[in-house]
Parts: C-alpha cells; sequence; structure tokens
C-alpha cells in the first residue's frame, strides 16, 4: 500500500487537511494517474517568477541569510545572484537556483573569513616551540655569544609576535560584505 491509498480515506471524510507542492512531471507520475487521489486535491499550477520578482523574494529572504552566515548581502549581489543562475543553471527554477546561489555564496565568504590566512599561520608555527626553546637554551648559557644570541632571538620572537598581533588586528576590522564579485 502506498501513502496515496493510506492518505485517502481521510482525505474522503475531510479528517485531514492537506497542502502539497510538486512539479508537474511529479504530479502527473504519481498522482495524475490515481483518478481517486486526484478528485481529493485542487491542482494550481504556479508559474516560474519572473526575474524582478525573485529579486523582491530575495530581497526578503536576506536578512535571515545575513544573520545565519554573518555576512551583509549587498543589493548588486541579490541582483546578479538572480541574473548569474537564470543564466548559467538551466536544470532548476527561479527562485530556487538564485537562493542556492546565494546560500552557497555567503557559506564560502563565512568560511573564508574564519579560516585563519597562511600567512598568519607561518608566523604562528615561528613563534611556536622551535624559536621559543631556542631561546631558552640559549639563556641558560653563560658566555657572551650566547647571550648575544638569546637578545637577538629575544628580538625577532617580539617582532614576530607584532606582526601576528598586526594581522589579527585586520582580521577583526575586516568587512564581512557580500558583494556581486562573490556570487
Amino acid at each position: 500500500m502506498d501513502a496515496g491509498n493510506m492518505l485517502k480515506p481521510a482525505l474522503a471524510r475531510g479528517d485531514l487537511h492537506c497542502m502539497g507542492a510538486t512539479t508537474l512531471n511529479e504530479y502527473r507520475e504519481y498522482i495524475e494517474k490515481d483518478a481517486a487521489l486526484e478528485r481529493r486535491f485542487q491542482k494550481v499550477l504556479v508559474d516560474e517568477p519572473s526575474e524582478q520578482d525573485t529579486i523582491a523574494i530575495l530581497r526578503g529572504l536576506k536578512e535571515k541569510y545575513e544573520v545565519h552566515h554573518g555576512v551583509e548581502i549587498t543589493d548588486p549581489a541579490i541582483i546578479a545572484a538572480v541574473t548569474y543562475s537564470q543564466r548559467y543553471i538551466t536544470d532548476r527554477q527561479l527562485p530556487d537556483k538564485a537562493i542556492d546561489l546565494i546560500d552557497e555564496a555567503a557559506s564560502q565568504i563565512r568560511m573564508e573569513i574564519d579560516s585563519k590566512p597562511e600567512s598568519m599561520d607561518k608566523l604562528d608555527r615561528q613563534i611556536g616551540n622551535n624559536s621559543k626553546l631556542s631561546a631558552w637554551h640559549f639563556k641558560k648559557e653563560k658566555d657572551k655569544a650566547s647571550k648575544e644570541r638569546f637578545k637577538e632571538l629575544e628580538a625577532h620572537i617580539k617582532k614576530l609576535e607584532k606582526e601576528y598581533a598586526d594581522f589579527e588586528e585586520i582580521g577583526k576590522g575586516k568587512n564581512l560584505l557580500f558583494k556581486e564579485r562573490n556570487i
């Protein structure tokens, strides 16, 4: 017994109120073939929205995606998402394909922002245990050359730590703006 046959008695009695959405092909394949099931539903055909309507839909959804991804989505980015999705994604319909494009691009931006840049990672490794261990080793030595080397290493570590702090400061001020070029 399929789901349609299980639902028909409840639909006929009025015990179950149901609203569904499907594609025209799926409607023909699953519902139209079963006349009793088809009688239980009112068919409402909804055309694909125009590009302008899709832009309006995306403007309405914009705030939810901004909050979810922590980025600001600009109006040109919305327009580009609609235009590019209409041009390059041919196997799906608006607004679905434009919404997915916005969601994926915003997600990618968030991931790029959250990941540590390669230059910071390199500095982090340079500052790491090897430099500090070398400095500690030279600090224990009493000869003049070791003391000089310790001072050099200590200055080098401080310089690297300052560079790292500068990178962190730049990262904090990074503008989380989602523009057309991000699509």
